[in-house]
């Protein structure tokens, strides 16, 4: 696994997001109220770090997905998901510096709005007897694509990407069936399956985009992320020969 580093500022951020006992106040909040708290200060730190005009949109994504981490952890999982979010932006070139000054920006913005205090749970009503609720029929791809309930491409016809969406099923399917007989193999928990399994079906998805170098780079990329989520190197690697043929060096 590459080394991050980390400032001490941030380090020191990190450390009091991992001992804090109550959440940030805007835990479980939307992203439609958190993103207007800290949009003109993340602007203004872009702006004066100097960033191309072609690569602004890169770094709101990045705080994009920072943002969602703040929303949905806290304590430890915030701190480790916050880490990671550095890791996967800085391999994809973004200046670490940056990625964590906003960073710090965020937190020291929500920390001045104050944490979560513990609330009373609401008694569960009753249950009322009689009869379920009758279950309706779920949908094909085919129909959602029909009345709009999923994005149409604009240069295919709805049984042309009914079709594809399908084969993309079924190189989903065939992947975890061979990576089940890999981690068989090396004898993974079970338990861990979902974990490699996430990791395999996005490495399928960068083979059926991108090739030679590129694909090398990516997997390199990808790995090294899913490392820093503890699953083992090795084991990532093998999956990365195995099932598409990259073979990425420790």
């Amino acid at each position: 696994m590459r080394p991050l580093v980390l400032t001490a500022a941030t380090g020191d951020v990190l450390a009091f997001i991992r001992r804090t006992t109550f959440p940030l106040s805007v835990y479980r909040r939307s992203a439609a109220r958190v993103w207007p708290m800290v949009r003109e200060l993340v602007n203004q730190r872009i702006s004066r770090f100097g960033v191309p005009v072609h690569e602004v949109n890169i770094y709101r994504r990045y705080t994009t997905e920072m943002l969602k981490a703040f929303r949905t952890e806290t304590g430890e999982p915030l701190a480790v998901a916050l880490e990671l979010c550095v890791r996967k932006w800085a391999n994809l070139g973004l200046a670490p510096e940056l990625l964590q000054q906003i960073l710090r920006d965020c937190h020291q913005k929500f920390h001045a709005c104050g944490h979560q205090l513990p609330r009373r749970r609401p008694v569960a009503p009753e249950k009322k007897p009689g009869p379920g609720l009758r279950r309706r029929r779920k949908k094909t791809y085919a129909e959602a694509l029909s009345k709009g309930r999923v994005s149409r491409s604009p240069t295919a016809t709805i049984e042309d990407q009914s079709t594809h969406h399908a084969k993309g099923i079924a190189q989903n399917k065939e992947i975890s069936a061979r990576l089940a007989l890999l981690l068989a193999a090396r004898k993974i928990p079970g338990q861990e399956f979902i974990r490699y399994n996430a990791f395999a079906q996005k490495l399928g998805r960068l083979s059926r985009t991108y090739a030679d170098k590129s694909l090398h780079m990516a997997a390199a990329d990808l790995i090294d992320l899913y490392e820093a989520k503890s699953l083992d190197g090795d084991t990532l690697r093998a999956i990365a020969v195995a099932l598409f043929g990259v073979n990425v060096s420790p």
